[in-house]
């Protein structure tokens, strides 16, 4: 097990060599640190410096989300893996404006296609109304290789993500989407699509860092050291087939009721019972759904990473991740 997901109040602490997790209701356990990776606390957690000592020699990450489900935090080993020739060859890439919009287009470009092929999986299957809003993103696409500058590239990104909202209705009623709001989300919709970006944000920023990558240097989001907006750059590409596919099933199936909302003052929120509802459909797509040969999305995301940094070496040219229809 490489995540471990906190989604109930929890204490986390050491215990000998393993990582003892003691819920605020029922029993502790424990699990071995030499298999855990990463922990994802969705929930308020206590720890201790000795924990975190521990946790940094043994190279676990702790990534934290807020009251809303957006990643807000991590605690991570002192020493990550560094290369001077790739932070060097990102660093060149991103001052040269037109390299960097080069592989922007390209990243973005990929995500606006995953974002297309999730509506045409559904046209295919009887929802002929989807066929407007398909043509609709398929130019906003063309006009996205046609900017000449991010600004430019983000504006049509934005315009087709619209677009992609506005058609949920047509999937399922029960999908509509007024307007995306996000601090606080205003429904049950934006709670799923706020809570379920965080953990891809938080699973790509994992992968990242089993590369030579520097995460504050990116292409598409503004570089900077305030936060990791490299892993921003790789999540456009994989929201669409993780976080939107994962939603799209939870709604379609009905595997959310009230029980699993709490709403109040024009605020919704996932419950603890929502957010383990969750959790397990994003752990079965990250980790055990089959994609050609890789096991999950978690290795896909970990591959992309590493087909981003040949790029950066000039060793190969980068071609973003599509999903087929």
């Amino acid at each position: 097990m490489d995540t471990l997901y906190l989604v109930a109040g929890a204490k986390i602490s050491r215990r000998d060599n393993t990582i003892e997790i003691k819920p605020q209701e029922g029993k502790a356990r424990r699990f071995p640190v030499e298999t855990l990776k990463h922990i994802i606390v969705l929930g308020e957690a206590q720890f201790n410096s000795a924990l975190l000592g521990f946790l940094g020699k043994q190279g676990v990450r702790l990534s934290f989300h807020d009251y809303y489900g957006y990643f807000s935090g991590s605690l991570e080993a002192a020493n990550p893996i560094s290369s001077g020739a790739v932070h060097l060859g990102q660093a060149q890439l991103i001052l040269d404006e037109k390299l960097r919009l080069s592989l922007g287009k390209s990243i973005m470009n990929a995500g606006l296609q995953n974002l297309i092929n999730n509506l045409r999986y559904y046209q295919y299957r009887g929802k002929s109304a989807l066929a407007d809003s398909v043509a609709d993103m398929a130019q906003h696409q063309t006009n996205l290789a046609r900017a000449q500058s991010i600004e430019q590239m983000m504006g049509c990104e934005g315009l087709a993500r619209q677009a992609y909202y506005a058609a949920w209705q047509h999937i399922s009623p029960a999908l509509a989407i007024t307007k995306r709001s996000r601090r606080p989300p205003a429904d049950r919709i934006n709670a799923l699509i706020s809570f379920c970006n965080g953990v891809v944000y938080s699973i790509c920023k994992h992968e990242l860092s089993k590369t030579h990558l520097d995460v504050t240097l990116s292409f598409v989001h503004a570089p900077t050291q305030a936060r990791a907006s490299l892993a921003l750059d790789i999540a456009e590409i994989f929201k669409p087939v993780v976080a939107d596919k994962v939603i799209f099933t939870l709604i379609n199936k009905q595997m959310l009721d009230d029980g699993e909302f709490e709403e109040n003052d024009g605020v919704c929120l996932l419950s603890e019972k929502g957010k383990r509802v969750v959790v397990d459909a994003l752990r079965e797509k990250l980790d055990l759904e089959q994609i050609g040969e890789l096991r999950g999305y978690r290795a896909l995301m970990l591959r992309e990473a590493f087909k981003l940094q040949a790029h950066v070496l000039g060793l190969s040219e980068y071609e973003p991740y599509v999903h087929r229809v």
